[in-house]
């Protein structure tokens, strides 16, 4: 599926859920910019895995518990609806999670 921007946080939570793949959230909040400065290495790991993994933006200050907005920018890594690792606001980190997915 290709890379997704939701805002709405139902979506977000089937987003998660409902799929057998690997799902890499990306939380971000309008507050802190018009979008991420991370898109670039989301639009690469779409074009190069998005076969193998979903690929998720979410662009509205709403962020899955545990976490809480104080926390963004965050990226998670699920499996199976299940939280298995977390990025901070890290191109590094990032682009390690997006690799163990």
């Amino acid at each position: 599926m290709p890379l997704r921007v939701l805002e709405d946080p139902g979506e977000v939570i089937e987003a998660i859920n409902e799929t057998p793949k690997p799902v890499v959230v990306h939380y971000w909040a309008p507050w802190m910019g018009p979008e991420t400065p991370f898109l670039p290495v989301f639009l690469g790991a779409d074009e190069n895995r998005g076969d193998e993994i979903d690929l998720v933006i979410v662009n509205s200050g709403f962020i899955l518990p545990p976490h809480s907005p104080d926390e963004m920018p965050l990226t998670v890594l699920y499996r199976g609806g299940e939280e298995v690792e977390t990025a901070p606001f890290d191109p590094d980190q990032i682009q390690q999670l997006i690799d163990n997915a």
